[in-house]
């Protein structure tokens, strides 16, 4: 009997001690928000999240017991996670109670045009050569591209032509089924790509007040009032707008009425309007096992007045401008959501080839999937499709032979990515300034003052260490020495030139199928490998098999005497097997042949061999002049647009942060953006510089090939019309 009371006291003590775990996104919930809500006798403790992605997964996972998703989070949880979570609390605006959606997009046409006496079925094709009037893009407005394409891809479902790119087909449909229209804003991520439409389809902007510009007068409320004066004085016989500016600006106008997604009309005055889209208030969701027992306790931790800190700060964090009213019936996000959305988003019809996205590993793939998703729900044209390779060289591979299309690689790849496997730059990611790419060269700080090493003169007959063969590194050295006269800047044969120079290296992977298009002479192969085999190190291989691979392997043939000079990455060698290296026991070899002034690794940039860009994007070199290409760009640039790093917005995922605990997957979290291949940002042109002479070699060994085919067949010419005389 007494272990059974202990039993229930223990359990009992157990539920009393339990905390409910809020999952915070670093977006919406700070820090110190966090250490508020776990203060004094808390029932509920903060995991904070990068984004409502990693919410989501959390709460699957059991990891997390609540949180709040709007309606667009919601969309994209149900892709993954579709019988996990439910939604248990709705949150209205605290001066919009008595409305049933956070918004409602709605069509409005004249009465003159809808008392014809057809069938309702034939009333949308009606609207053919009507004139279109829309609100427009903008990046002040929360209606994202599917939302603001809902109505004309309705009416007109897109039709696709293989010869333009998914943004022209668009337009294309836009005017042959409206006829004119003013369709403010930026049609395409890209200007120039944007400017180009707009000079060849002129009608898509003949309705606005200001066509040069492609403008309303009036772009108030994120242009829905333009739209709307644009069918009052007649200009377009159709307006989309939401619901709320209609009822504001028209009110009851008898001579306007709803078009309904059925062809049939409602009056202005109706209690009831009919909506293309209704987009559901954000709620609260909670995992299933725990959801009716939370709710209650929800419901009771909001209800003023709140007299401890924690309460008050959960009241800030999920009701801050809403109240929060029970769900009672018990509904998947699917039944929430399909009020007024549709929740299959795979059955969304987009125009151009797939993005076929070359991913490593599960990790990154499972994130590809989970950023592929969220594009297709915000409109983004071509869809996207993951691609599982292994490694970044079988991505390489796959990408050549065309089984897939794009990948971001680590900018120390550029060169193999161009000169092995014949890839060109689609967009740069843009880096944060203090995440630069930094190779330097790093010598051992003698005892005495006597330095072995003083200018890259005196690197003749000594040893070398390098993370990786055709690496950002080994180009920055290449562009240096050739500076600096020590090797030819005539040869393009970069193994043999730093052959002839040293007496010995280590280069990982100068032997591997992977680094080289052509195989490097044994010999010289065999030298610029002869430092990585030292004491126990007997692989010359270009991955972790070799004791001396990569940035902090390369220091580390630096600190155990393999090697006289090592080419590193700075980011890369703070730490060596653990341990903390002691910089002042090393000293940079500046660029221009002088010795740093001061021992350690912090110099500036004209002092470093390089200061790039981290990462890029690329894909076959034959494709950058197919629609494609372009259609990839502007899916990417709208993506960063959606789901980077935009002011006051609030993404179900970020693109470039870290996902699901994991740094660096899709792309590297240094990337701040995505920027064109014509950019004059100062790194990305020190990152092209480094190519240049790379590329005047492939253009000269393309003319002597050319030039010898071209000697062959005059010869072979004058043979055949020797024996035809």
């Amino acid at each position: 009997m007494r272990n059974l009371v202990w039993v229930i006291l223990l359990v009992a003590a157990a539920r009393a001690q339990y905390k409910y775990k809020f999952c915070a996104p670093l977006d919406t919930v700070s820090e110190s928000a966090c250490y508020s809500l776990q203060r004094g006798d808390s029932e509920v403790s903060c995991l904070q999240v990068q984004d409502n992605a990693e919410c989501a997964i959390r709460l699957a996972e059991g990891q997390a017991d609540f949180g709040v998703f709007n309606a667009e989070e919601l969309l994209l949880t149900h892709q993954f996670y579709s019988s996990h979570i439910q939604p248990i609390l709705q949150l209205r605006h605290k001066d919009r109670q008595e409305e049933e959606f956070e918004f409602q997009t709605v069509a409005v046409v004249p009465v003159d045009l809808t008392q014809q006496n057809i069938l309702p079925g034939e009333r949308l094709k009606n609207l053919k050569d009507s004139g279109f009037c829309h609100p427009g893009f903008s990046q002040s407005q929360w209606w994202n591209d599917y939302i603001l394409k809902n109505f004309e891809n309705s009416v007109n479902p897109p039709q696709c032509q293989d010869d333009v790119t998914a943004i022209e087909n668009e337009i294309i449909n836009l005017k042959n089924f409206f006829g004119k229209a003013c369709r403010p804003g930026e049609w395409a991520a890209d200007s120039a790509v944007d400017q180009e439409l707009k000079k060849k389809y002129p009608e898509l902007c003949a309705l606005c007040d200001n066509e040069v510009t492609c403008s309303y007068d009036n772009m108030d409320h994120h242009g829905h009032i333009g739209a709307l004066q644009c069918l009052v004085r007649g200009k377009g016989k159709v307006a989309y707008a939401a619901l709320n500016y209609v009822q504001n600006y028209l009110k009851r106008n008898e001579s306007y009425q709803f078009l309904c997604p059925s062809g049939t009309v409602l009056p202005l005055s109706t209690e009831n309007p009919c909506a293309w889209l209704k987009q559901p208030w954000s709620v609260v969701v909670a995992r299933n096992d725990i959801a009716e027992s939370l709710k209650s306790k929800l419901l009771t931790w909001l209800k003023p007045p709140h007299t401890e800190l924690w309460l008050i700060t959960l009241d800030s964090i999920i009701q801050d401008d809403s109240w929060a009213s029970e769900i009672t019936e018990k509904m998947s996000i699917a039944t929430y959501l399909s009020k007024g959305r549709i929740v299959d988003i795979d059955n969304i019809q987009t125009c151009g080839k797939h993005i076929r996205w070359c991913t490593i590993g599960d990790l990154e793939t499972n994130k590809c999937k989970w950023v592929a998703k969220a594009a297709k729900a915000l409109g983004v044209a071509p869809s996207i499709s993951c691609m599982k390779s292994n490694s970044t060289f079988q991505c390489f591979r796959d990408i050549q032979e065309n089984r897939t299309d794009i990948m971001v690689i680590d900018s120390n790849y550029g060169y193999l990515a161009r000169t092995v496997y014949d890839m060109s730059t689609v967009l740069y990611s843009e880096t944060d300034n203090d995440k630069n790419s930094v190779t330097l060269a790093v010598v051992r700080e003698p005892r005495g003052d006597d330095y072995p090493i003083k200018s890259f003169h005196d690197l003749k007959d000594k040893t070398a260490c390098f993370p990786e063969y055709g690496g950002l590194t080994w180009l920055s050295f290449i562009n240096t020495a050739r500076t600096n006269d020590i090797i030819s800047s005539k040869s393009c044969d970069y193994p043999s030139l730093v052959s002839d120079l040293l007496s010995g290296a280590c280069t990982p992977g100068i032997e591997d199928t992977d680094h080289s298009s052509t195989a490097v002479p044994s010999d010289i192969a065999s030298k610029l490998c002869s430092a990585c085999r030292h004491q126990n190190n007997t692989s010359c291989a270009g991955n972790e098999t070799n004791h001396y691979y990569g940035d902090r392997g390369a220091m580390r043939c630096l600190i155990e005497g393999a090697g006289d000079i090592a080419f590193v990455e700075k980011a890369n060698i703070l730490y060596v097997d653990y341990f903390s290296i002691d910089s002042n026991m090393y000293r940079v070899l500046c660029k221009n042949g002088s010795l740093a002034q001061n021992p350690g690794f912090t110099v500036d940039e004209f002092c470093a061999l390089s200061v790039t860009i981290d990462s890029e994007i690329v894909g076959r070199r034959k494709d950058s002049v197919q629609i494609s290409r372009t259609d990839t760009i502007l899916a990417l640039l709208k993506m960063e647009d959606w789901l980077g790093y935009r002011v006051k917005a609030r993404r179900p995922i970020h693109m470039f942060g870290p996902f699901n605990d994991t740094r660096d997957l899709l792309f590297k979290d240094s990337s701040s953006g995505l920027i064109s291949s014509s950019s004059m940002k100062k790194t990305v042109l020190a990152y092209k510089e480094l190519f240049s002479h790379v590329e005047e070699c492939s253009n000269d060994s393309f003319a002597v090939t050319a030039n010898f085919i071209f000697v062959g067949l005059v010869a072979l010419y004058h043979l055949l019309s020797s024996h035809v005389r």
